[in-house]
């Protein structure tokens, strides 16, 4: 009689083990939570400044800049868009004139490709416009010519984004190189921090 109890008790907690086990089978194992960035159209705003490389460098000094971007995420792995730049510099000529300023203009198209580690990403991007400088006052160091203010603008660089909990939105820091061949062929360089929000 005892026996008998002791078989059955057995059985059922055998029978219960299975189907215990049969139940986590079925259930899905928990994975470490991973942050899924947006993809989609996107809008972003940067702050940074631009400064010009030898020998540009001696006629005009580093300024602020401001730096719009709009476009789409065709993958996650490469988006295209638009873009609008704008910088202010001090003309640092020989005398006279002095105290003199002017603005660079920049606007285009560009593509970046990009790669995600978890919750930071890394991206190369190319651009491709046109750039406007607004006065004449680099005609003196024949930087620009007279009458002729725009140039072709060729540029690319890099950069690293950090993803925030939010997934729609991320904060970078990117630097950019690009050269104006109307322009004296000027190189100058843009290292810009932005905020990118994707829809």
């Amino acid at each position: 009689m005892r026996a008998g109890a002791i078989a059955v008790a057995i059985g059922l907690g055998v029978s219960a083990a299975g189907a215990a086990q049969a139940d986590s089978a079925s259930q899905p194992l928990l994975q470490p939570t991973e942050r899924i960035a947006s993809t989609g159209w996107y809008a972003e705003g940067g702050l940074g400044a631009v400064g010009f490389l030898p020998s540009t460098n001696q006629d005009a000094a580093v300024g602020p800049a401001i730096d719009l971007r709009f476009g789409r995420d065709l993958f996650s792995w490469l988006s295209v868009g638009i873009f609008a730049a704008a910088s202010t510099h001090q003309a640092t000529l020989p005398p006279p004139p002095t105290g003199q300023y002017f603005q660079l203009y920049r606007m285009g198209a560009d593509a970046r490709l990009s790669a995600r580690f978890g919750s930071i990403g890394i991206f190369v991007e190319g651009e491709l416009g046109a750039a406007v400088i607004s006065t004449n006052v680099l005609d003196q160091v024949m930087i620009t010519k007279p009458g002729s203010y725009t140039s072709l603008a060729l540029g690319g660089g890099a950069g690293v984004e950090y993803q925030l909990e939010n997934r729609h939105y991320g904060i970078g820091l990117a630097g950019d190189a690009a050269i104006e061949p109307q322009f004296a062929s000027i190189k100058a360089v843009d290292v810009r921090l932005y905020l990118r929000y994707t829809y």
